[in-house]
């Protein structure tokens, strides 16, 4: 299921960044806090999943987000924010 929910880029792509600094690098991404975060081959696309939810962030900060229900979605965006806001 795809649907278009509120998520704050900025406060993910923070997120994204903490990750690739943070993180243990794998051949699929960086690993973070129970999340996986990647980019495509350039670099203009996002990837932040953790394995139910997957926010993919374009150029311009467009976004999609892929979940199988709504509490899926609610915990993604509630790991986003604690992530966001640990060590900060």
């Amino acid at each position: 299921m795809e649907k278009e929910h509120k998520i704050d880029v900025k406060q993910a792509l923070r997120v994204f960044d903490k990750a690739t600094r943070e993180g243990e690098k794998r051949d699929d991404g960086w690993h973070y806090r129970g999340l996986t975060c990647s980019t495509d081959f350039d670099g203009y696309t996002v990837f932040i999943s953790d394995g139910r939810a997957q926010l993919t962030v374009f150029f311009h900060n467009k976004y999609t987000v892929d979940y199988g229900n709504p509490l899926e979605l609610q915990e993604f965006v509630d790991l986003l924010a604690k992530i966001d806001r640990a060590d900060s």
